[in-house]
């Protein structure tokens, strides 16, 4: 059975420290990996992700307001499980200002309100864990021998699905490249199959699943997806990870000698990493016509990258069909990367907005992160665009929320200074038109730096920026007036709007 934090919180080692969930309710299914202690502030980037990290507290309490903010950022980024604060009635208690950024972000911080000894929990825990995903191996190690063996006797892909589906206890669904069923199997075997849409009856749905993507030297041919029983059963996540990491490989075998992929799949996931590899635009010319992408037609690179590994991946490919040629490659387990060669040089930036807004659409309620990159004139774009697409979504994979679809080019900037070489220069930068700013103390340094990042981002339109801001029109008027003070002037219209414009939206980066 999977380890979450509310298992942990209720194990017979931590219980006595009578933990108390202060932000982050939604966590409580999150799984816990392993458990760690530390009081080092800049912890997170040691972490791996899955922890539930475990302090005294008192190095939090001494830091600045805006440290503890950043120690919960910094922790949420690298999608650690909680925080537990032990705040017991010696303790520094809990700072407010780590809760109101924990509460933002929802994430998971309790309050340990009696010590309990971190290594004796951690201890306890973690040989739990270990013992855990030994079973999980073993069962695993078990499956592959049982796969092996059927595909030894000529058996196929209904054949596999049939043992994952035994072994799992889940319903299986099997999708082709576009999104279509190639096969399923249900643990009920009068049970009906999934509907059009591949969802199986009184299951969770996509976003309650399990799925992988099944490669044959870079092309995508298929994707499996387990869903759980029913919406009431809690999955061991990692269990069925390792089922079908191990039912993948079996599948990719037998659809090899019944749905081998096409010479265009080959070609156009080669195209795809090569683009994406940022490789010499002539390369990319010549395997333009494998695909069937022309030459001077106008291409548009994204990127994608979902949390439950559902089908939805899959379906993006139908939903970019619809606006030209596609070519997809699946670089990792739960990321694409595609380029659609667009059907109309003139319409093309109309055709990138209707692309933007029909992502938007499709991407209601999924879990999964689109970026799109520029258009540009010619296949030969095709390393540019694709490029800004996968910059820009490492940099909203930092803490981001899902469920996103980010136009690329609106984060230029960002992407033009997310090097470490460019840190020092943007430091600079920040500091020659902020500095005046970020030495006010934070009470009122937080408002006026809103209300100047809003004011800029509406192109300094005084009532937009109210709007944002939920404020009258005079009190914007008295916040931007104690800005513009602060700063020696108003920078409205002036050569100064560009830098200070540049130095607010670099300013976070910096965070």
């Amino acid at each position: 059975m999977q380890m979450t934090l509310a298992r942990v919180l209720e194990h017979p080692s931590l219980a006595p420290a009578r933990p108390l969930l202060r932000t982050g309710t939604h966590g409580l299914t999150r799984p816990v990996r392993w458990i760690h202690s530390s009081e080092v502030i800049d912890i997170a980037p040691l972490l791996r992700g899955g922890e539930l990290l475990l302090t005294g507290g008192t190095a939090l309490a001494a830091a600045a307001p805006e440290e503890q903010r950043r120690y919960i950022r910094d922790l949420a980024a690298h999608a650690v499980a909680g925080v537990a604060i032990e705040a017991g009635p010696h303790g520094p208690g809990l700072p407010a200002p780590l809760l109101e950024e924990a509460e933002a972000l929802d994430f998971p911080v309790v309050e340990l309100r009696r010590v309990v000894p971190f290594v004796a929990v951690a201890e306890a825990v973690n040989s739990a864990l270990v013992n855990a995903s030994v079973t999980r191996l073993r069962d695993a190690g078990e499956l592959t021998h049982r796969l092996s063996g059927i595909l030894a006797d000529g058996g196929g892909v209904r054949e596999v699905l049939e043992e994952l589906v035994r072994h799992t206890g889940t319903a299986a669904v099997l999708f082709d490249r576009a999104g279509a069923v190639i096969a399923s199997r249900s643990p009920d075997e009068t049970g009906q199959g999934p509907d059009e849409t591949g969802q199986i009856p009184d299951a969770p749905g996509p976003l309650g699943s399990v799925g992988v993507h099944i490669t044959v030297r870079g092309a995508h041919i298929a994707t499996l997806v387990l869903y759980p029983a029913t919406a009431a059963a809690e999955p061991d996540e990692e269990a069925l990870q390792l089922a079908q990491e191990r039912a993948a490989e079996a599948l990719q075998l037998a659809l090899l000698r019944s749905r081998p992929p096409s010479a265009r799949d080959f070609a156009a996931a080669e195209l795809v990493r090569l683009a994406a590899s940022g490789t010499t635009p002539a390369r990319i010319r010549r395997l333009g016509p494998a695909v069937g992408f022309e030459a001077d037609a106008p291409v548009l690179g994204l990127a994608a990258r979902a949390v439950t590994g559902a089908p939805d991946l899959t379906r993006l490919d139908g939903v970019l069909r619809r606006h030209g040629l596609t070519a997809v490659a699946v670089p990792a387990p739960l990321e694409l990367h595609a380029l659609v060669s667009l059907r109309d040089r003139r319409r093309a930036a109309l055709a990138r907005a209707e692309v933007l807004h029909g992502l938007r659409e499709w991407n209601a309620g999924r879990d999964v992160t689109v970026t799109v990159g520029p258009v540009l004139p010619s296949l030969a774009g095709a390393p540019a665009s694709l490029g800004a697409a996968v910059e820009c979504l490492e940099l909203r994979s930092a803490g981001a929320p899902v469920g996103l679809v980010v136009d690329a080019t609106e984060w230029s900037i960002e992407r033009l200074v997310a090097g470490d070489d460019a840190r020092a220069a943007v430091g600079q930068l920040v500091q020659e038109q902020l500095g005046m700013v970020l030495a006010l103390r934070e009470q009122q340094r937080r408002p006026l730096l809103a209300t100047l990042e809003a004011y800029f981002a509406t192109g300094c339109n005084k009532t937009r920026t109210a709007a944002e801001l939920h404020l009258q029109r005079q009190s914007l008027y008295a916040r931007l007036e104690r800005a513009f003070d602060v700063l020696g002037g108003d920078p409205t219209g002036t050569p100064r709007a560009l830098p200070l414009h540049l130095a607010l939206r670099l300013y976070r980066r910096l965070d």
